[in-house]
């Protein structure tokens, strides 16, 4: 395991598995997850004090209108914000495609 840029400590993890949230650290290298743990031992240079809020992956938008808006804003930062990661376009069986 390489060294992590930043650990998230003392946060409730919540893992998208659908178990009940643990509380514990996440120690991060780049933009990968190193280590999962719950006995406070991963330390690094940088450690964000996150007790009182929650460790999650990112979630995934399965009905998405932001069509239009990713060809003006392709990071869709205001979705970021939210802790969207991945967005599902033209469910509705419709498209701005070949656009």
């Amino acid at each position: 395991m390489g060294t992590p840029d930043l650990i998230l400590k003392n946060g409730l993890i919540i893992d998208g598995s659908g178990r009940p949230g643990m509380a514990g650290d996440v120690a991060i290298l780049g933009n990968r997850i190193l280590a999962i743990d719950s006995s406070d031992t991963l330390h690094g240079d940088h450690e964000l004090d996150c007790k009182g809020l929650v460790i999650a992956p990112g979630f995934i938008d399965t009905h998405s209108h932001s069509d239009l808006r990713v060809l003006t804003e392709p990071t869709l930062p205001m979705k970021i914000r939210q802790g969207i990661t991945l967005e599902v376009f033209g469910q509705d069986g419709i498209s701005v495609a070949p656009i």
